[in-house]
């Protein structure tokens, strides 16, 4: 049960990142066609909706490996 609570929370906070990106990325592009704003918040639905990661050499929040996180 707490794997899947943390799972959840992992989740959250790369969902976090994304909406962030996307706000941000949103002002750059204010004049852009709507489509290019369509298809970033695709890309945070996406986020939200599959339950599952890609995880990367460069990964914001930290894998755990057998119960212990990098940082012990």
């Amino acid at each position: 049960m707490d794997k899947l609570f943390l799972r959840i929370i992992n989740m959250s906070i790369t969902s976090s990142y994304v909406i962030l990106f996307v706000m941000v990325f949103r002002l750059i592009l204010k004049r852009f066609p709507k489509i290019f704003s369509y298809v970033l918040w695709s890309v945070v639905l996406f986020r939200l909706v599959l339950p599952f990661s890609v995880e990367g050499i460069f990964s914001l929040v930290p894998s755990t490996e057998n119960g212990k996180t990098s940082l012990n």
